[in-house]
């Protein structure tokens, strides 16, 4: 798992994150399942890849509400009014 990305994961409560490990939809099954053997990675947002624990398909959870927070750009001393 991405350094990052698991203190992000770790940081959720364990119960949250059982629930969101058993809600992960797989395509081939056509259902909501487990994810097992995953791994997590930082893509702006937290993503869960592993596979699905009922068929072995592929499968990936999307986690947008760990995503840090964006670093704000530095202002410089901009003027707010053009000089002619």
């Amino acid at each position: 798992m991405g350094e990052e990305a698991l203190k992000l994961w770790q940081g959720l409560p364990a119960d949250t994150r059982r629930m969101l490990l058993s809600n992960v939809w797989c395509g081939e099954c056509r259902k909501a399942v487990t994810i097992v053997d995953y791994h997590a990675e930082l893509k702006g947002v937290v993503v869960l890849q592993g596979f699905c624990g009922t068929c072995g398909h592929k499968v990936a959870r999307v986690i947008d509400d760990l995503a840090p927070a964006p670093k704000k750009p530095k202002q410089g001393n901009k003027r707010k009014y053009r000089k002619y």
